[in-house]
């Protein structure tokens, strides 16, 4: 009679075992992305044109971007928005709940250190970040277009465009030692992109710092900038300087170009040295299924 009870018991703490377990189970299974709004966007790929005869090539969107923004504008207003970050499990897909009718849908892949406001889609502006080192200005992707919301609509996927332009600058000569820090400073571009256009429409003053280890010393360097160019072909200078730990300038280096987005304006020569270069200005020729071209449009390689 004992054994008999202490088997009945022994199936009951089974059973409850069980329940609770299945329980767990249950309540740990995930929605879907379509549960979490009627309208699902995907950013499918970002395009940009071949650079210099290359063929075009895909990456994941991860390795372009590390911060896409969405918004929803309705009569001129922003009702949406969906600001994510490389590693969250949603990266590339945003869904929101949104109402019959006409919208328009902004996206924009970038890898700043904070977001651009965008409750204008024409008024997108990035900032610079006063932390040494630190740069509010990073190659950047968009789209802008109508969005129709109705009962029967799929997912939508997306293309971006390239928005931004590049400045490379590179050194023939090795770096002194005592130069621990790299300042630019430029104006002629804009910080800010109308996304209903796709070109800047302010007259920004960018900085951007570049802190120097050891790591650097007696090698040359190369640096990348990026603005929003006006349509009108507007020159962008920059004022260049090579730093000490002070923040003493100890080379400095003025430069312009006439910039266009998905080019990369290129300057080399030496800056630390003199040495055989053309006069500074002068024009030589002037999911992780989302993939990303990361290719550029062309090179306008200068002098300095």
């Amino acid at each position: 009679m004992r054994n008999w009870f202490r088997a009945v018991l022994l199936a009951g703490v089974c059973l409850l075992l069980l329940v609770s377990c299945e329980k767990v189970i249950l309540d740990q299974t995930a929605t879907s992305t379509k549960d979490k709004g009627n309208v699902v966007l995907t950013v499918a790929d970002v395009e940009a044109f071949p650079n210099e005869g290359s063929t075009r090539g895909m990456v994941p969107v991860e390795q372009a971007c590390s911060r896409l923004c969405f918004a929803v504008y309705q009569n001129g207003q922003r009702v949406k928005y969906d600001n994510q970050k490389l590693g969250d499990s949603d990266f590339g897909t945003s869904a929101m709940t949104l109402d019959n009718g006409n919208y328009q849908l902004l996206i924009l892949g970038h890898s700043g250190e904070a977001n651009p406001t965008t409750t204008k889609p024409n008024q997108v502006k990035f900032s610079n970040v006063t932390a040494s080192g630190g740069t509010g200005f990073t190659d950047t992707f968009y789209y802008y277009g109508n969005l129709t919301v109705s009962d029967d609509m799929g997912e939508q996927e997306y293309t971006l465009d390239r928005a931004s332009a590049m400045l490379r600058l590179i050194t023939k000569d090795p770096k002194p030692s005592s130069v621990k820090r790299f300042y630019f400073y430029y104006t002629g571009g804009s910080a800010t992109l109308d996304a209903t256009t796709g070109v800047g429409n302010a007259n920004s003053q960018q900085k951007v710092y570049f802190n120097l280890d050891a790591t650097t010393d007696d090698k040359p360097l190369e640096f990348e900038l990026y603005t929003f160019p006006h349509g009108d072909g507007q020159e962008v200078n920059f004022h260049i300087e090579a730093q000490d730990e002070n923040g003493t300038a100890l080379f400095t280096k003025d430069l312009k170009a006439a910039m266009e987005s998905n080019v990369i304006t290129q300057f080399s020569g030496y800056f630390f040295t003199e040495g055989e270069s053309s006069p500074s200005g002068e024009s030589a020729g002037a999911r992780s299924l989302i993939m990303v071209d990361t290719t550029w449009g062309g090179v306008e390689d200068y002098s300095y």
